[in-house]
């Protein structure tokens, strides 16, 4: 069950960076915020994710701890916590692009261009990107009150029907309001400009992206398992929270 379970939060990671983020890039400008969005501004966004490690999964392992199917299983819940956020983070990037991709079929619009070539092209594409821009500054200023409730069910149902030999999970209310928060944090870190993403990938501690847990061996830099993963401001930007990483 155990190694059922690792497989598909191996599988789910794979997903996240081929299908969300690619590979490579290169720094992002400073990012300027717009201070009437208040807690919704990307430095309070950062600190909402930082909770989620320090507070909120503390709150659902605690719970986890008082399943009696789970007490002993702490690998295992340690897995499960840190694959509902990389879930999170999936789903909700897929609905962002589903969002967009709506928009563009209903308007008829060409996808933004990637490149800065003179073409024919041009005046079409600067307009896609308004456009696009218009979109997350949108959803940048409806964090909390845009419906997500597919998304949640989406990271759930895969956490269920991996660990079906545990159905006590379907009923801790904790690791559902967890799961709601990954969804939620996820949700507005996505939607801003440009999307924040987070890094798993890495096997070699880096000072700048990764602190260690505390079992983990201070002289060895090679990275056995990530507990929580670092949040980058943008592919190829700065690391904004680090990883929490065995060592």
């Amino acid at each position: 069950m155990y190694s059922m379970f690792y497989r598909m939060g191996d599988n789910a990671i794979r997903g996240v960076t081929e299908r969300t983020y690619p590979i490579g890039g290169s720094c992002n400008p400073p990012r300027i915020e717009n201070l009437s969005l208040g807690d919704k501004r990307p430095s309070a966004l950062v600190r909402r994710y930082a909770h989620l490690y320090d507070q909120t999964r503390l709150d659902a392992l605690d719970a986890l701890d008082a399943l009696p199917d789970l007490r002993q299983a702490d690998e295992l819940k340690a897995k499960l916590l840190y694959s509902v956020v990389v879930l999170a983070f999936r789903s909700v990037f897929n609905t962002a692009n589903s969002v967009r991709e709506e928009v563009r079929n209903l308007l008829q619009m060409v996808p933004p261009s990637s490149d800065n070539s003179n073409n024919v092209n041009d005046s079409s594409s600067h307009q896609s990107k308004s456009v696009e821009l218009a979109i997350s500054s949108y959803c940048a200023h409806n964090i909390d009150s845009y419906d997500l409730t597919k998304n949640v069910e989406e990271v759930c149902d895969q956490i269920w029907a991996t660990l079906y030999d545990y159905p006590c999970l379907k009923s801790s209310e904790a690791l559902l309001q967890y799961a709601k928060a990954c969804v939620r944090v996820a949700w507005g870190l996505v939607n801003q400009s440009p999307p924040f993403v987070i890094e798993y990938e890495t096997r070699t501690f880096r000072d700048d992206f990764h602190v260690r847990f505390h079992t983990s061996d201070p002289s060895n830099d090679v990275i056995k398992s990530y507990l929580w993963p670092a949040l980058l401001e943008g592919v190829g930007g700065k690391c904004v929270h680090q990883g929490v990483v065995i060592t």
